[in-house]
């Protein structure tokens, strides 16, 4: 058998009705290296093991348990560990790659030997344009559900930290290997079609548990010289924050969400300021 050269690691939690729609976008990868599969099933319980496993005629895959704990890192924890190939590329079960994806990160590891992680786009965003965020003002990141990493840089910092739950695990783990010495860039070819939260409800949960980890990940590398904010800097926030209730009530939903994103941002901000006991970057 020859040697594996891309490894795709896909967490997975109760992913039966969407993780199909991703296994099939990998069949269908173009001029792609060689590369197998591998599910991480954390604690499913709706048969997502036996729906990637009808895969195995087209994809050389394996489905590798992830039971230790609830949660997304533990899953891309136990992927990696059970990857074979020289490159690790995470993909979320609930989203799809576009056809160049896998070409796109291996024609970037070739024209950059030195470079450690590279980062996919999300399709709705202008691939000649955009620029690698920089959160809290620090270094850039990559988003985890479309990165591919060098099998030494994972060696060298380890994999990820499963304490954040929720968000910002990627961005602590692409500081974590700048820090190391490793270079990140975007792979503009990498296009990602991403299932966004589709209710007010969910998409104020899942911007809450952004605000906590955003702080969370303040706490980890304050020592850093990053700055925090200021009391009077979060008295304009909560107004801000109060005028954008009213929007809860709109008939237009895209303007819902966007409010429901932004209080759920900073409610989980004060609480993870209150959980940290300190007052955290805006």
């Amino acid at each position: 058998m020859s040697t594996v050269l891309f490894t795709v690691v896909i967490p997975a939690y109760n992913a039966a009705d969407t993780i199909g729609r991703q296994l099939d976008a990998l069949i269908h990868q173009e001029d792609a290296p060689p590369f197998e599969v591998v599910v991480a099933d954390n604690r499913s319980t709706d048969g997502t093991a036996e729906a990637a496993r009808r895969f195995s005629d087209r994809l050389d895959i394996r489905v590798v348990p992830a039971f230790e704990r609830q949660g997304v890192n533990c899953a891309r924890n136990a992927g990696i560990r059970a990857a074979r190939g020289e490159v690790v590329v995470l993909l979320d079960a609930d989203d799809s790659a576009r056809p160049g994806v896998l070409a796109a990160f291996s024609d970037a590891f070739t024209k950059e030997p030195a470079l450690g992680i590279a980062g996919g786009i999300l399709s709705t965003r202008d691939p000649s344009t955009y620029e690698m965020e920089r959160p809290q003002r620090y270094l850039p990141y990559l988003p985890g559900g479309i990165m591919a990493i060098r099998r030494e840089v994972i060696d060298a910092i380890g994999g990820f930290d499963e304490s954040f739950v929720g968000g910002h695990d990627e961005v602590d783990f692409c500081w974590r290997a700048q820090h190391a010495g490793f270079t990140i860039s975007l792979a503009r070819g990498a296009l990602l079609d991403r299932t966004d939260r589709p209710t007010p409800r969910s998409a104020f949960r899942q911007f809450r548990r952004y605000g906590v980890t955003y702080i969370q990940l303040w706490m980890k590398h304050r020592d850093r010289g990053i700055p925090g904010s200021t009391v009077r800097g979060e008295l304009q926030m909560l107004r801000k924050t109060l005028r954008r209730v009213p929007d809860l009530r709109s008939h237009d939903l895209p303007r819902r969400l966007d409010a429901a994103q932004m209080i759920g941002w900073n409610v989980g901000r004060w609480q993870g300021d209150l959980r940290y006991r300190a007052l955290g970057p805006r």
